[in-house]
């Protein structure tokens, strides 16, 4: 059955602003209307800013017969609707499950959700036609689980940066020289912020008093994690240098990632990590921790660590943001490496995929369902 004409639904559990997955979601929805096909997106919650962008799954046509994309993070009735479109071409984009143990004492209701989300993962796969993975690690985890998937990795999306950064937030940092330190995500446990508070400490302390630390995202559903991130801020003393701005729109983002000194990863499990990607498109340099996708994501751009010695990494925030031959060098390393996620590769990587055949190219049946985690290596700070 040629999929070639046919209409290419989307589901998404929440259309988030400024969310990895809905970025995805709204870029492949550009580039399929861009190829002349019929593409809606339907969603259970829907950010304010999107509003009017998706329909409510609640109305999705149920005697559908093109194609629906289902994109799958966790346990949702998106998977019963999926499920039930037997009429359909069916396809996932799997975009991953952050192991439930990170949220054990955070938030059982995510927990539960992922836990149900892992559970119903395989047989999903079983009965979808076409398996797409938005990065190389997360299409290791469904080959751990006995299918295979083409990779489409996650583009910068020009037009999501087109409004000019923030002039008020740039003023402000351009007015206290020094290192601005940046991190871009949830609160969430998963992504150790506590790492960077305590690399942030010894910066501050011992290496440059010039110095504050930017983190930026939201904690719904994660509280209790960030009550936890602003005590360890007042218990090392540095409140004043620590500024948790919550979520932000897309022109103060900006401001931060063209005017902060080095942006800081210490996530120990992601499955692409797409700020890694703005941060390298707006030249700052980045150091990370070399977990789960976050190598494959820089591509060999910005200075992986194995370790979280925090003193060590204090220095070499101090090291990446102000020696300016090293940091030149990371910055036209993540410059080339952004020219892989250009949207135009993104957008023929949609052509080529859609424009085949969906039927029976997906899963591959009979896996057992096991572990996709991996765990990090080696010892030591190194160059991506």
């Amino acid at each position: 059955m040629s999929a070639a004409g046919l209409p290419i639904h989307q589901l998404v559990h929440t259309l988030s602003y400024g969310d990895a997955i809905s970025g995805e979601v709204l870029g492949l929805q550009r580039c399929l209307r861009e190829q002349g096909r019929e593409s809606t997106i339907y969603a259970i919650n829907v950010h304010p800013k999107y509003k009017g962008l998706a329909e409510d799954y609640r109305n999705f046509p149920k005697d559908f017969t093109g194609e629906v994309v289902l994109h799958y993070s966790l346990g949702s009735p998106l998977n019963d609707l999926y499920r039930s479109l037997n009429g359909a071409v069916r396809g996932l984009v799997y975009h991953n499950l952050t192991p439930a143990r990170w949220f054990a004492g955070v938030n059982p209701r995510i927990t539960e959700d992922i836990e149900r989300g892992m559970r119903e993962l395989p047989d999903l796969c079983r009965m979808t036609d076409r398996l797409i993975a938005d990065s190389p690690f997360n299409a290791g985890e469904l080959s751990q689980l006995g299918f295979e998937a083409s990779v489409l990795e996650l583009p910068i999306d020009p037009k999501r940066w087109e409004e000019p950064a923030n002039p008020g937030i740039a003023s402000m940092l351009q007015a206290q020289p020094g290192i601005h330190v940046l991190h871009v995500g949830r609160l969430a446990p998963n992504k150790c912020v506590e790492d960077i508070i305590k690399s942030f400490y010894f910066l501050h302390y011992h290496v440059n008093r010039n110095s504050w630390l930017w983190l930026v995202g939201i904690d719904i559903d994660t509280e209790l994690y960030s009550f936890a991130l602003k005590r360890l801020a007042r218990e090392l003393e540095v409140e004043q240098a620590v500024r948790f701005v919550g979520p932000m729109a897309d022109a103060e983002v900006r401001a931060l990632y063209e005017n902060a000194s080095v942006y800081m990863c210490m996530s120990e499990h992601e499955g692409f990590c797409l700020p890694l990607v703005e941060a390298m498109h707006f030249g700052l340099p980045v150091v990370a921790y070399a977990s789960s996708a976050v190598p494959d994501t820089l591509g060999g751009a910005g200075v992986l660590v194995h370790e979280k010695r925090h003193a060590e990494l204090g220095e070499l925030l101090a090291e990446v943001a102000t020696n300016a031959p090293l940091k030149s060098q990371l910055v036209q390393r993540g410059k080339e490496r952004v020219l892989s996620l250009s949207y135009e590769k993104f957008a023929a990587q949609v052509a080529a995929l859609f424009g085949t055949s969906a039927r029976g190219v997906g899963a591959s049946r009979g896996a057992q369902f096991g572990s996709g985690m991996r765990s990090s290596a080696g010892g030591g700070l190194g160059l991506a």
